[in-house]
């Protein structure tokens, strides 16, 4: 039996919490991981994620759809020691496990899916080996366990575009169309815990009097829910890969995605919308800072209704470099002299509006009670 196929030694799903846009904002209702999984061992709850461990097949296509890189599979890909770096893989051609070894192209390092390779993957095996090929057999489409056309298509893609930014000359990952018999292609990925056969009558009533074993079923919840924000890992990745390929460090800003402000904006309800650390809040004593960290943006749009903001794919103007965080808006701040809170003034203004509108009030009720009074049916 293929490697792949066994249950035991499989590679296994782990999520990280803290990054986890299901669990840090459920309002959001991201659902990318539960909608990639072809076997639905993926649960999206209430601040929690569970991972039915029994089903899952390891085909690891959940990983690069998660947005933020919340996810991952421990064993995707083999452990070689290079050198002094432990943990790391020497690939060029990545293949299917379904491929049996003899027709295998040489040098090629198996995973259970194409589809599972992250960016990550790609930008890592693209620094050390320089040209990386994915073997197609054209067995995608028709795989037991979900087929896709072209799993790896979107990530392929991405990473190409990543690389033709910094430096058209170095090739990206390319997908190689070697079409084999499907025919000797080997099992597909299994889960842990396989459907059972049909029953006997006798193992049907044994069956009835012993309690079934619950399956592997772990439930991920953030450990202090509330706050709001969650990591990146996958985008932190990346920007280290795009600044490691960089012959200078410098990153085109055309890599991440632009904010540009367009009117008056809430920033303090922007900075709350956004569920990453792309934009801060920043309170000083003279003033108020919006800050954007374009490499933090997963271009979601959630800052969207503070009003005053436009959201673009890509950052424009050629010749641009990404310079880590901007400010996108400072406001004027001072403390106003009767109520002491903080305002944003106008020009020559020195009291706040709060303020200004209590004494407006307040001569109001003055006049109407210094008034003469009129008396009735004169």
């Amino acid at each position: 039996m293929n490697a792949i196929a066994q249950t035991e030694g499989q590679a296994r799903v782990s999520l990280d919490a803290a990054a986890c846009l299901a669990i840090g904002r459920p309002g959001g209702a991201c659902t990318a991981c539960a909608g990639t999984c072809p076997v639905g061992a993926i649960g999206i709850e209430v601040r929690a994620v569970t991972i039915d461990h029994d089903a899952c097949t390891g085909c690891g296509r959940c990983a690069p759809a998660c947005p933020t890189g919340a996810l991952s599979l421990d064993g995707f890909l083999p452990v070689i020691e290079t050198g002094n770096q432990e943990g790391a893989y020497d690939a060029a051609v990545f293949e299917c496990a379904r491929v049996a070894p003899a027709d295998r192209v040489a040098g090629a390092t198996p995973v259970p899916c194409l589809g599972g390779l992250t960016q990550g993957h790609l930008h890592h095996a693209c620094e050390v080996a320089g040209h990386v090929e994915l073997v197609d057999r054209g067995w995608c489409a028709d795989c037991p366990s979900g087929g896709s056309a072209e799993p790896w298509r979107w990530t392929v893609a991405q990473v190409a575009r990543d690389r033709a930014l910094i430096d058209p000359s170095p090739e990206g990952p390319v997908a190689r169309r070697l079409p084999l018999d499907a025919r000797r292609a080997g099992p597909a990925p299994q889960p842990r815990r396989p459907a059972q056969p049909a029953l006997s009558r006798r193992q049907l009533f044994a069956r009835l009097t012993t309690a079934p074993a619950a399956p592997e079923c772990s439930r991920i919840a953030p450990a202090h829910p509330g706050s709001g924000k969650v990591s990146t890992p996958a985008l932190r990745t990346r920007l280290e890969s795009l600044v490691a390929l960089s012959p200078e460090g410098e990153v085109p800003a055309a890599a991440f995605p632009a904010l540009q402000v367009t009117g008056a904006t809430d920033m303090r309800l922007a900075a709350a919308l956004c569920p990453t650390e792309a934009l801060s809040l920043c309170e000083d004593e003279d003033a108020d800072r919006l800050i954007f960290d374009a490499a933090a943006c997963l271009a979601c749009g959630a800052c969207l209704p503070a009003g005053g903001l436009e959201l673009q794919d890509a950052g424009t103007g050629p010749g641009e470099a990404y310079d880590g965080p901007q400010i996108l808006i400072e406001r004027t701040m001072a403390a106003c002299p009767q109520c002491l809170r903080r305002h944003a003034p106008g020009a020559g203004q020195r009291v706040c509006d709060a303020c200004i509108k209590d004494s407006d009030l307040a001569a109001l009720g003055h006049g109407l009670m210094r008034r003469r009074q009129v008396p009735y049916g004169a």
